[in-house]
């Protein structure tokens, strides 16, 4: 396993486990009235971050991931393109009302 993926696993496990302790937490701590939706909102999308690191990691198959490392590994610029049209060679081109 490369660092990179550890680093994501990492990540993601403590994203998804803070959020499930802060919302058990919630059964044990009265939090004031005007924290409570902005609580919600702040655990909501620390679990949102921890679950788009498992979709990452485990919602695709080994040979899509494969496909998608090959293709950032390609790094050759595309052939350059010569267009030559002289006058007597030219494209009809035709406006349409």
């Amino acid at each position: 396993m490369n660092e990179r993926a550890t680093f994501r696993y990492t990540i993601g496990a403590v994203a998804i486990v803070g959020g499930l302790l802060g919302f058990f937490g919630l059964y044990f701590v009265e939090v004031p009235e005007g924290n409570r939706e902005p609580l919600l909102l702040a655990l909501g999308l620390v679990m949102g971050w921890g679950s788009t690191v498992i979709g990452y990691e485990f919602g695709s198959s080994p040979a899509g991931r494969k496909a998608a490392d090959a293709g950032l590994r390609t790094t050759e610029a595309p052939a350059p393109v010569v267009v030559t049209n002289d006058d007597t060679n030219a494209i009809p081109v035709e406006q349409t009302k």
